[in-house]
């Protein structure tokens, strides 16, 4: 195994352990309340990386586009954490890797990019995918009230979409490591006063121990570690040997999800996954959005 691929592995299983780390934390906290907290240890962390690479913070390009883009990532954040308050971190983890088609998909409609009819079928096939994650054996799983955390992290994937179609120029214009830098750190500027004001400081010194590593983990590893260590891949490999990687991600949290939290890993699951698998794969193999535009 190449030293590169260390670079690439890592984030891999901090992400897909991440899903995991946020339903411990969802016990707690609200979602808002965990985000802050996330952004409030990663841009420290990732303030004294980019002083490590030496890497210049100002003046910064973009500015408006650094707030849009700020905020587009706490929707996203926001989204995806209220939608796992009624879902599995299971069914999380393999209906976001759908992401790319919807980018794909955006696209096509903003940026009159090609969607193909590949690209449909991949659609259609990852959609079908999701339904047999939510279906699960059991048709009532399929009404509004069982569905709403599925749908609700497939909306995420729609928040991600938007982020990345309107913020493609920022890493062109900036390094990827300054611009999230400054998007946590403009978020948090935001949101951490607000969460401290509404919800008090005691709350969070009174946090039961695993809920407070677990924090620590999806703000220093997941939020700050894990983007240097997956720049810093993409970096040393092409696109298509990363797209390997990110397949891993959702095994991970299927696999610790069943050994940490209890969650059943059910014929319905493995075909749902298959299905969403071979329908991102489809539309993402026939489409012109690639790795280095959703990445992370």
């Amino acid at each position: 195994m190449r030293w590169s691929s260390l670079f690439l592995i890592l984030p891999v299983l901090f992400w897909g352990i991440s899903y995991i780390a946020i339903k411990v934390v969802l016990k707690e906290l609200e979602p808002v309340e965990m985000i802050s907290v996330r952004f409030l240890l990663a841009a420290p962390t990732l303030f004294i990386i980019i002083k490590l690479k030496r890497l210049r913070l100002w003046p910064v390009a973009m500015k408006g586009k650094l707030v849009f883009a700020a905020f587009m990532v706490f929707l996203h954040f926001w989204v995806m954490a209220t939608g796992m308050k009624e879902t599995s971190a299971s069914n999380t983890a393999w209906i976001l890797t759908t992401a790319p088609i919807f980018i794909a998909l955006l696209s096509w409609v903003y940026l009159s990019e090609k969607f193909n009819v590949a690209q449909w079928l991949g659609l259609f096939v990852a959609v079908a995918g999701v339904f047999a994650l939510v279906y699960n054996g059991d048709p009532a799983n399929l009404g509004w009230i069982h569905t709403r955390g599925d749908i609700i992290v497939l909306g995420s994937c729609v928040t991600w979409a938007f982020y990345t179609v309107g913020t493609r120029e920022l890493t062109s214009r900036i390094n990827p490591l300054v611009a999230t830098f400054y998007m946590t750190g403009i978020a948090g500027c935001v949101f951490i006063p607000w969460t401290f004001i509404n919800s008090g400081y005691e709350k969070f010194l009174n946090l039961q121990s695993v809920t407070t590593i677990s924090l620590v983990f999806l703000g220093v590893f997941c939020l700050a570690i894990a983007f240097w260590l997956w720049s810093e891949g993409l970096s040393r490999q092409t696109a298509a040997e990363v797209g390997v990687y990110l397949y891993l991600e959702p095994l991970v949290t299927m696999i610790g999800a069943w050994v940490l939290l209890g969650e059943r890993i059910t014929i319905w699951l493995i075909f749902g996954a298959i299905l969403i698998s071979i329908g991102v794969y489809v539309s993402e193999k026939r489409g012109r959005v690639r790795l280095r535009e959703h990445d992370v």
